[in-house]
């Protein structure tokens, strides 16, 4: 078993503005917490992981091709491998949880744990 606390796993910015705490990191799958502030954008980008994620706090909008949603807490969704998509934080700091499968090698990379 492995075992981390949010306060001391790895961290990394994947855009400026915005934090990344690698919190589980097995053979099958990568865990992590975001922290963005307001008005942040993760551009509109694909990979080969499926993605699942949920908000905790804050809002935003997950583009999907044609499709936008308008995230707030309480809210999940599943980005199918290789779907472009991007997100844009709302007006205040946003947490969010999301997990990949297979695990995001260049996430390890960034937070260097490899």
């Amino acid at each position: 078993m492995k075992s981390t606390r949010i306060g001391d796993a790895p961290k990394f910015s994947p855009v400026k503005g915005a934090m990344m705490d690698l919190i589980g990191d097995g053979e099958r799958m990568t865990f992590i917490r975001i922290t963005s502030q307001p008005g942040v954008t993760f551009p509109n980008h694909s990979h080969h992981h499926e993605q699942i994620g949920t908000c905790i706090e804050g809002k935003g909008i997950l583009s999907c091709g044609e499709i936008e949603l308008e995230v707030k807490p309480g809210h999940s969704w599943v980005v199918s491998p290789n779907e472009i998509h991007k997100f844009v934080t709302g007006d205040e700091l946003t947490i969010i949880y999301e997990s990949w499968s297979p695990p995001r090698e260049d996430y390890r990379e960034l937070a260097k744990m490899i």
